[in-house]
C-alpha cells in the first residue's frame, strides 16, 4: 500500500513537472514608434508613420505583430492626410544559440510582401549575418493607370565581422521586376546596390546608450527596358559610385527595468549619376539630394 501511495505521488510530481515544462504563449513586450522621413529639408513629409508593436513568445518561437498608419504632411499646402496603412507579422524559430530563421507578412494598401528571413548573431565567433528575401505583390489598380509590376527583392548582409563592440559588414540589395516590363510606365527592370555598413557604440552608461550606424554605398546599377519612356524620352538617374552615405545616431534610455525609450536620427548625402536625357535641371529644385529619417519610440518588456 505504501508503494502504491509512493508511486501515485511520484506520478503526480512527474505530471506537475511535465505540465510546468509545457510552453505557453506569452506577451513579451509592447511599444509604439513614430517615424518621419523628409527629403531636401522641405516642408513636405511624405511618410509619417505611427506603429503599434506587440512581441510574443511560445517556446523557441517568437512573434511580432505591428499595426501602422501613415500620413502625408504638407505644412505649406494641403495639411495632413492618410493614404496608407500596414499590418505586419513576424515569426521566428530559434534553431540554436546563434541562428534563427523566420518569415514576415506585410500587408499595405499599395502592396503585399511575403518574406523569408535569417539572422546569425555569431555570439561565439567574430562572424554575423542577416538577410530578408521577399516577393512583393503590387496592389495598384490598372484601371486607374497604375501598372507597377510585382517584384522579387532582397536586402542582405551576407557576411560581417566583429571587432569587440564594433561591427563591419558587406550589404547587398537586389530589386527585380517580374513579368513584361513593357506594360509598365517606367520599364524599370532591376537594381543592385553594394554597401559597407558600420555599427559602433559611442557611449555606454548605466541607463543611457548612444550608438552609431553608417551606411556607405560603394556602387549601384540599374537595368531599364530600352523601350521605356524614361529611357527613351527622359532618361533616369542612379547613385554615383560612393554616391550615398547615411549616418544614424541611435540613443536609448532605460527608464526602469521594464521601460526603455529610444530614438534615432539619420542624415543621408546623395550624389546622382544622371543617364540619357536626365539632368539635375529636370527636377526643378526637387533633386532630393539629401534625406532625413527621424524616429522616437518606447518599449515595455515583461
Amino acid at each position: 500500500m505504501k508503494r502504491l501511495a509512493l508511486l501515485l505521488a511520484a506520478m503526480g510530481i512527474v505530471s506537475v513537472g511535465a505540465m510546468a515544462e509545457t510552453p505557453k504563449l506569452e506577451v513579451t513586450s509592447v511599444g509604439q514608434e513614430i517615424e518621419i522621413e523628409n527629403e531636401n529639408g522641405n516642408q513636405t513629409f511624405d511618410d509619417v508613420w505611427l506603429f503599434n508593436n506587440v512581441g510574443l513568445k511560445y517556446g523557441d518561437w517568437t512573434f511580432g505583430i505591428q499595426a501602422g498608419k501613415q500620413w502625408s504632411v504638407d505644412l505649406d499646402g494641403d495639411g495632413a492626410h492618410s493614404d496608407d496603412a500596414r499590418l505586419q507579422m513576424d515569426v521566428w524559430k530559434n534553431i540554436n544559440e546563434d541562428l534563427k530563421l523566420g518569415v514576415r507578412f506585410r500587408l499595405q494598401d499599395n502592396y503585399d510582401r511575403y518574406y523569408a528571413r535569417w539572422d546569425y548573431s555569431g555570439s561565439n565567433n567574430m562572424f554575423f549575418s542577416w538577410g530578408d528575401v521577399w516577393y512583393e505583390a503590387n496592389n495598384d489598380d490598372e484601371k486607374k493607370g497604375d501598372n507597377t509590376p510585382d517584384y522579387i527583392k532582397a536586402e542582405t548582409l551576407p557576411i560581417g565581422l566583429k571587432f569587440g563592440d564594433i561591427k563591419v559588414g558587406y550589404y547587398f540589395q537586389y530589386y527585380g521586376a517580374l513579368g513584361d516590363t513593357e506594360k509598365t510606365d517606367t520599364h524599370y527592370e532591376s537594381e543592385m546596390e553594394h554597401q559597407i555598413r558600420l555599427y559602433a557604440p559611442l557611449y555606454k552608461g548605466e541607463k543611457f546608450n548612444l550608438n552609431l550606424e553608417g551606411r556607405f554605398t560603394i556602387a549601384e546599377s540599374q537595368d531599364w527596358n530600352e523601350d521605356g519612356k524614361y529611357t527613351a524620352n527622359e532618361g533616369y538617374r542612379k547613385y554615383d559610385d560612393f554616391g550615398r552615405t547615411r549616418i544614424y545616431l541611435r540613443p536609448s534610455y532605460k527608464v526602469s527595468d521594464s521601460l526603455t525609450v529610444y530614438g534615432y536620427y539619420a542624415y543621408e548625402w546623395r550624389d546622382f549619376d544622371y543617364k540619357e536625357k536626365d539632368t539635375r535641371k529636370n527636377y526643378d529644385g526637387k533633386a532630393k539630394e539629401n534625406y532625413q529619417d527621424i524616429g522616437l519610440g518606447w518599449t515595455y518588456t515583461f
